[in-house]
Order: structure tokens, then sequence, then C-alpha cells
């Protein structure tokens, strides 16, 4: 028997820890790594923060915080918050703010990209927000067109933040439509790919000395008599002594 490429195991459900079933939704939890979950809640007329450590998920942080979205750092405990255009961090150990800034847009998407870098994402372009610092978010390229009335469920930089993606989804024509812009930032230049998933990999292929940086996403195409599955990979940046390759299967069902 092949084996199974991903098993799941249920670590916790969170109405076990105490949160009610009425706040768990992609508006109020988020998960930025393996280590923290943050939920907000509403109590009454109170808003709350819950921080659960995955190390010890039986004792959930509860802090009287609101705010309109809330992202954990990937490894510490610091967290972010953002209330309309402002947005904060604070380091949750130290009782201190780490840094603040007021923008000019609002910010509709963001995401941890490393352990120093938030992502911000506004109608019209993408930024980069450091934490350490007094600098302000970075704007690091503007959205293509291709995007334009997407709803942007993620954002992925690889290791070194030279290659960047934007991804989106719109409905079209009773059905998901997936969006994706590929962005390097050495070149300065835009690419617009259909795909609803997007990820980097280092990957070390044979006779490359140097480990290849692997652009992975997947799209997925519906008509009245198939759906067709693509998943795509090709290699990015460093130049090896094999040829850039692009891979696709296609599976009908």
């Amino acid at each position: 028997m092949a084996l199974l490429p991903i098993k799941f195991h249920e670590h916790l459900q969170l109405t076990n820890v105490g949160i009610r079933p009425q706040n768990i939704c992609f508006a109020n939890v988020t998960m930025e790594s393996d280590k923290f979950i943050v939920v907000r809640e509403m109590i009454g007329d109170s808003q709350q923060v819950v921080i659960i450590d995955l190390a010890d998920p039986t004792n959930p942080q509860r802090r009287p915080i609101s705010a309109d979205s809330v992202i954990m750092h990937p490894t510490a405990k610091i967290i972010a918050l953002k209330s309309g255009k402002t947005l904060q961090i604070f380091n949750i150990e130290l009782k201190a703010k780490v840094k603040a800034h007021q923008n000019s847009e609002d910010i509709i998407f963001w995401k941890w990209i490393n352990e120093k870098t938030i992502a911000l994402v506004s109608e019209t372009a993408v930024y980069h927000w450091s934490i350490e610092g007094e600098t302000a978010p970075v704007k690091m390229f503007d959205r293509h067109q291709s995007l334009s009335g997407s709803q942007i469920i993620n954002y992925r930089a690889d290791s070194e933040c030279k290659w960047l993606v934007l991804v989106g989804i719109a409905a079209k024509e009773n059905r998901v439509v997936g969006n994706m812009q590929l962005y390097s930032t050495e070149r300065r230049v835009s690419q617009p790919i259909e795909g609803h998933v997007a990820s980097f990999v280092r990957f070390k292929m044979d006779g490359n000395p140097h480990p290849s940086n692997l652009f992975c996403f997947f799209r997925e195409k519906r008509s009245w008599w198939k759906t067709s599955r693509h998943r795509s990979w090709l290699t990015t940046g460093r130049k090896s002594t094999l040829p850039k390759e692009s891979c696709r299967r296609t599976v009908h069902c």
C-alpha cells in the first residue's frame, strides 16, 4: 500500500479550551505557525483576545484587547493588532509596545512572512513592515490588475524575500477562480498566473551544488464535462548547471 502523502492529527478542539462556537470563524481565528492559535472573542459587549500556546493548550491566555484583526508572531510571544488603519506590535512577555504605525490605506490582508517581517496588503499595493527599528512599511509592488476584485487569501515569500507571490480568489461563472501575482524583487517585474495555492520550497537537485528555490502552485479548472487539476513547479533564483524546469501533471475527474 502506498504511503499517504499527508497525515492529519487532531491536536485540540477550540471548544474544549473554552472558545464559544459562534466565535470560531476565519475572521476571528488566526494561526500563523504551529506554535500559537489566536482567537478574537466577543463576551457580551466586550472583546477579548485568547492566545493558545500549542505546547500548553489547556492554559489559554485571555486579554481584554479590542482589534479588527490579530496575528501572532510565528515563534515568539509577540502579537500584532490592527484597528482600522492603526497597526501595533506588542511583546507580551515584556509587556511592551514594539512599534506602531498609522497607515494611509486600509489593510485588507496581513501576514507574518518570517520572524522579522509582516506583509501588508491594501487594495492597490503590497508592503513589508519590519519589527526592527523605527522604519515604516516599505512598498514592495503594486497589485496586478488580474487581482482586481479578488479576495486575497494568502501571501508568501521565499527565504531571502527575493520572490513574492500574492494569491486571490474571485467568483466567476459559478466557480471560484484563482489568480496569483508572482513578483521578483531583483528584476522588479510581476507575472500573473492562474492558481489557487502557492508556496516556495528550498530543494537540492541532483547535479547542482546549490539549493534550488522551487515555486510550487496548484490550479483547478472546471467545465461541464471535466475537472482539470494542475500541479506545477519551477526553479527560480541562483544560476546552476541545470536548466530551469517546469513540470505539470493534469488529473481529469
